[in-house]
């Protein structure tokens, strides 16, 4: 059976509600920012404020540059959150499995709900309707066979509209496309592919093999290859009711944003590891796994992903590192976060039995950290994070530790 996925996102949701609740910013160029006075980016820019270049993720200082008459409106998380709540609350009456994907984007599994793309049309009408009787707020919508054709069309819709894309239409629809528009794919993606391959749109980069992406971008050449021929398998799942939900979490910001990948790569074993001892502490297995990246902007994006039971580091590293380059899109980090869901007690633990080299590793580990501390014991690449953000310190960057 065909799946009809629907993705919504909201337009310039920051700084939208702060048209709404502020009329007499309605029709004018803002900046949504935290600190509008010291070190800050532009969270959100309104419709108005985006003519003039001024786009999310733009220090506030260069955003002035390009227009000295934009109005800086310091954010109120608390206030967004409380929205996002809400739509949440009316994307949940309309489908079964509703994927929150941030604070202003969520996927909605259709296939059950709709007979056929018209109907799924019909409820994308609806729920646009409802956000906006509900809160004043624009809305778009992308309706397709899977996630990453939907996320695609939704963004060619904007502002305000609704797209469906059916499955012997995708390939006409992306082909017209250049590279930026599939998620994932960042400046410095699009840069490589055009250095690297000489292409620019996805008609182009379908011609490259598979072979030749994953020479280039490694694993993540899987995703582009992939993305660019409209495949996509990611099912849409549910997060569990927060007060039904438990987990085991781990996050830091970091005091500096990086693209350095061998420092995430580094931050992400920390916070796996970190993860896992204090699993097998409580004699706990997790089988679902959710990353969460904050960008420089402040965009935050969480990914999850079923797993088979375990409180393993080694396990739970690889497929957080998998979730990492799924939707990592190239910006600078400026937070990421671990956190093991859908936890199981086992009335014994794991090494009480035949232990294999990494269950042996582990219980090594979680002996010198309860004997010597936490912090007793580190992986090598966590141990060469400490000295690559040595080396930015001495070296003058603005980088200092986590």
């Amino acid at each position: 059976m065909e799946k009809i996925i629907a993705h919504i996102d909201m337009d310039a949701f920051f700084a939208s509600i702060e048209q709404v609740r502020r009329p007499w910013l309605k029709g004018k160029p803002i900046g949504v920012t935290n600190h509008p006075d010291g070190r800050s980016v532009i969270a959100t820019a309104s419709y108005e404020a985006r003519a003039y270049g001024i786009k999310s993720g733009m220090p506030v200082k260069e955003a002035l540059k390009l227009f000295p008459d934009l109005i800086l409106v310091k954010g109120d998380a608390n206030l967004y959150e409380k929205i996002s709540d809400g739509i949440y609350e009316i994307l949940i009456k309309y489908a079964p499995n509703v994927e929150r994907f941030s604070i202003d984007e969520a996927f909605l599994d259709l296939t059950y709900k709709a007979k056929d793309y018209e109907e799924a049309r019909t409820i994308g009408i609806n729920i646009k309707k409802e956000i906006f009787e509900r809160f004043s707020l624009p809305s778009t919508i992308g309706i397709s066979y899977n996630k990453l054709v939907a996320k695609i069309a939704s963004k060619e819709a904007k502002p305000n509209g609704l797209l469906v894309v059916r499955k012997e239409e995708a390939d006409h629809f992306l082909k017209k496309l250049p590279v930026s528009k599939i998620p994932g794919v960042g400046k410095k993606i699009e840069e490589a592919l055009k250095k690297k391959f000489n292409v620019e749109t996805i008609e182009q980069l379908q011609k490259i093999e598979l072979n030749e992406l994953i020479k280039v971008f490694h694993t993540y050449g899987v995703f582009i290859y992939n993305a660019a021929h409209g495949i996509d398998n990611s099912e849409v799942i549910a997060e569990f009711e927060k007060e039904e939900e438990k987990s085991v979490g781990n996050s830091t910001t970091l005091d500096f944003d990086t693209d350095d990948i061998e420092i995430i790569k580094g931050v992400l074993r920390r916070l796996s590891s970190n993860v896992c001892y204090r699993l097998r502490l409580k004699n706990l297995l997790t089988e679902r796994i959710t990353l969460t990246i904050r960008y420089e902007d402040f965009s935050t994006f969480s990914h999850s992903k079923n797993i088979p039971k375990t409180n393993l580091d080694s396990q739970i590293y690889s497929e957080v590192l998998n979730l990492f380059f799924e939707i990592y899109n190239g910006q600078k980090v400026r937070l990421l976060g671990v956190t093991a869901r859908h936890l199981s007690h086992i009335p014994y633990t794991l090494f009480e039995h035949h232990e294999d080299k990494n269950e042996k590793l582990a219980s090594a580990i979680d002996k010198a950290r309860i004997k010597m501390g936490d912090e007793s014991v580190s992986y090598a690449n966590s141990v060469n994070l400490r000295f690559r953000l040595a080396n930015k310190k001495i070296s003058g960057g603005n980088s200092s530790a986590l």
